[in-house]
């Protein structure tokens, strides 16, 4: 059942025999199985925790989750049986439309998931071909350049212009208008659209400069996500990742905002250099994502504050003249939470700090630590062994 890279890990089935094949064991007072986990492949580690009420399970090391299957079947069962006894509705749900039956028996197909995001507006295509046609010559184009930022640059990345009275979400129009992005997925799906007000930060009220349509949230520039060459290079803004791109690094993402970041988008990413904001919550951020980072084998650097030459981020700091790219460097934060390891102790190092993050409530760089420790207490010939025992003992 190993699974490649690219195949999804997301509500996944597995069955009682593959279970009892992965060597289960009981824990947490018999609420819960840990058995090595058959969809990395591993065989030294317990990382996949099954919770014996609901049937869920989860894999601290390489995060594939779902249901067990007779969890599955009992589910379905159960939405068979209210189907076919129904409780008598209330009142406020006798006003409302009773679901069709197809719909009744097609949700009883699939187990219960997380919620997905909002799907895409259908009308967000042509709104956007609408604001890059709009762009040259307009105030927005002006905008652009005065933070440094040209057309052709901007036109490649498919920005466009929204100008007053056309922008979809009229309660958050701005008389001059809005330079607007697109939010994407990896794999090029448009989902949402950005739009920043035109103005200096003098001009335009802090309520008003940044909108994002109601709905699903993406990166911009996501594309960057899937190429192969050269580190990944994270921001914040959309601003940010025209400016580096201008600077000519040529792999950049931004997540709108410190608090964006999806691991599941860059599990094929293993280089990463953050370039988040100068300010106190950019700063917190990307020691907190390095030191993920690092936990998941990840190379790790960032573009210190220094780099922005006293502004507060990448954008302004290009705009002043000030970048500098090449100051990045390895952070602390990763090197931290990754000691040197041996190659063939790595793979057990990282489900156990995995395992004590998710149980024991721990810093990441407390837990790596401690992870670490235990290793370096067991002579090389133990430690296959001692890798074998619950990641609650580790």
């Amino acid at each position: 059942m190993n699974m490649s890279g690219e195949t999804p890990r997301e509500n996944l089935t597995l069955s009682e025999a593959d279970l009892a094949a992965c060597r289960p064991i009981v824990g947490e007072g018999g609420h819960v199985l840990r058995a090595l986990c058959p969809f990395h492949g591993s065989d030294r580690q317990r990382s996949l925790r099954v919770q014996v009420h609901s049937g869920r399970f989860v894999c601290f090391a390489c995060g594939a989750w779902g249901y067990m299957e007779t969890a599955r079947a009992q589910w379905r069962e159960e939405q068979q049986r209210q189907a076919a006894f129904p409780r008598p509705p209330t009142r406020r749900q006798r006003a409302q439309r009773q679901r069709p039956a197809a719909a009744v028996s097609q949700a009883a197909a699939h187990p219960p998931a997380p919620r997905a995001p909002a799907p895409a507006r259908p009308d967000l295509a042509q709104h956007l071909a609408t604001f890059q046609a709009a762009l040259p010559g307009s105030r927005g184009e002006a905008y652009l350049q005065q933070r440094g930022i040209s057309l052709a640059l901007a036109q490649q990345l498919g920005v466009g212009y929204a100008a007053p009275g056309t922008w979809p979400h009229p309660a958050r129009d701005w008389h001059g208008g809005r330079v607007v992005f697109p939010h994407t997925t990896p794999d090029g799906v448009l989902v949402n659209l950005y739009g920043r007000a035109v103005g200096t930060e003098e001009q335009v009220p802090k309520a008003k400069r940044h909108d994002h349509l109601p709905g699903a949230k993406g990166y911009f520039n996501a594309a960057a996500l899937q190429a192969k060459a050269g580190p990944l290079w994270v921001c914040e803004g959309a601003f940010d990742a025209l400016a580096l791109l201008a600077a000519g690094v040529p792999r950049v993402v931004a997540i709108f905002g410190v608090q964006g970041w999806r691991w599941e988008w860059a599990r094929e990413v293993r280089e990463l250099v953050f370039a988040l904001d100068a300010d106190a919550a950019g700063q917190q951020q990307w020691r907190q994502l390095a030191r993920q980072a690092a936990l998941r084998g990840k190379q790790v650097a960032v573009l210190p504050a220094a780099a922005y030459g006293g502004h507060k981020d990448v954008n302004e700091a290009w705009g002043a003249g000030s970048l500098a790219v090449g100051a990045w460097s390895t952070s602390a934060a990763a090197a931290e939470a990754r000691p040197t390891l041996p190659a063939d102790l790595h793979e057990v190092w990282a489900e156990r700090v995995a395992i004590m993050l998710a149980d024991g409530h721990l810093l990441p760089a407390d837990a790596a630590r401690l992870a670490w420790e235990g290793l370096q207490g067991c002579p090389p010939s133990s430690r296959a062994s001692h890798a074998e025992q619950d990641g609650t003992h580790a």
